[in-house]
């Protein structure tokens, strides 16, 4: 591209002038570019004096001429290139002392191009790439491991409820089996599936799932809210790619249910989502748990103490009835 906008060209000295001082020095500054202009070359004296003619093929009698005294130091240039145009220029040499001597550098490496008018618009006015459609993703994870002694939003943690089968007294009309685990693995309908959800879109308040996004730009800030708040729950940098990695903790306080997590570009305004479903915390299950198994353990404490009250009062009215069966009559 910086070709294309201006050539910067390095000495080119010919060999007769490096071994003979008395010839002058040449370097080529500058060639066609989408600017005007055209070729540019310094001249630098030897010991003798030269004229010195800047010839092309477009203009074989010479664009430019310069008497360089010895020592001195000369600029030659041609006339503008068109947008397209081929120039391939020379240098004419004649000693200015009287001896006759004349050469020529035919400038071998300098026979250029003009870029064309199209190549210049290119190069100047660069056509804007569109940004990437933005997208989210949640990268799936692996789940994490429960904490010794606590349950977890998943069907372990209705095995320690109490079934039909540990109750004194069974009833036909028992709920029980609805909440015995099922041996293939699967959920009770209408609870959430167990694990950490962040391969499926699924987590729990307190839990942390991570995202990836696409279609910022680069090096821009990228903030994630989760939709309906106003409240910014992670920040990220874009790469030189425009993605984010970010790790996100969901809010203690979410909601179960559907929930939906934006990515939000500060300088771009490019906005994404990614959907989730919020399981019910896992505080909430153990507690409600809690609260049925006490229940059930203070009901059936409750039903106990009945019933040994009421073998009480049998064997009491049992023991009198035998009482006076066998009394002797008196008088």
């Amino acid at each position: 591209m910086t070709g294309v906008l201006a050539v910067l060209l390095s000495v080119t000295t010919p060999a007769a002038a490096v071994d003979d001082p008395s010839r002058p020095g040449v370097q080529v500054t500058r060639g066609p570019s989408c600017q005007p202009g055209g070729i540019v070359v310094e001249l630098a004296g030897g010991t003798v004096p030269y004229t010195v003619r800047l010839a092309t093929t477009r203009t074989p009698a010479g664009e430019d001429e310069v008497t360089l005294v010895a020592q001195g130091t000369a600029v030659l240039q041609t006339r503008d290139v068109a947008p397209g145009e081929t120039i391939d220029p020379r240098l004419e040499f004649a000693a200015a002392d009287g001896s006759g001597v004349t050469y020529v550098d035919e400038l071998e490496d300098y026979t250029l191009t003009r870029p064309t008018t199209e190549d210049c618009e290119a190069a100047l006015n660069p056509p804007v790439t569109p940004p990437s459609t933005p997208t989210a993703t949640v990268e799936p994870s692996s789940p994490a491991p429960s904490a010794p002694g606590t349950g977890s939003t998943g069907t372990g943690s209705r095995s320690n409820t109490p079934t039909s089968s540990s109750r004194p007294a069974p009833s036909p009309t028992t709920d029980a089996p609805s909440r015995t685990p099922d041996p293939t693995g699967a959920t009770t309908p209408g609870r959430p599936d167990g694990g950490s959800g962040t391969g499926g879109g699924q987590v729990t308040p307190g839990g942390t799932v991570t995202l990836r996004g696409a279609g910022f730009q680069p090096g821009e800030r990228v903030d994630i809210l989760l939709r309906g708040t106003e409240a910014v729950i992670a920040t990220a940098t874009a790469g030189p790619d425009g993605e984010v990695r970010v790790d996100v903790r969901i809010p203690d306080a979410a909601e179960a249910g559907p929930a939906t997590l934006d990515l939000v570009g500060a300088d771009s305004a490019v906005t994404t989502g990614v959907d989730l479903q919020v399981a019910a915390a896992e505080g909430a299950v153990s507690t409600s748990g809690g609260a049925l198994s006490l229940a059930s353990l203070v009901a059936a404490a409750v039903a106990l103490v009945g019933a040994a009250a009421g073998l009480v009062s049998v064997a009491g009215r049992q023991r009198a009835e035998r009482r006076g069966r066998h009394a002797v009559p008196t008088g």
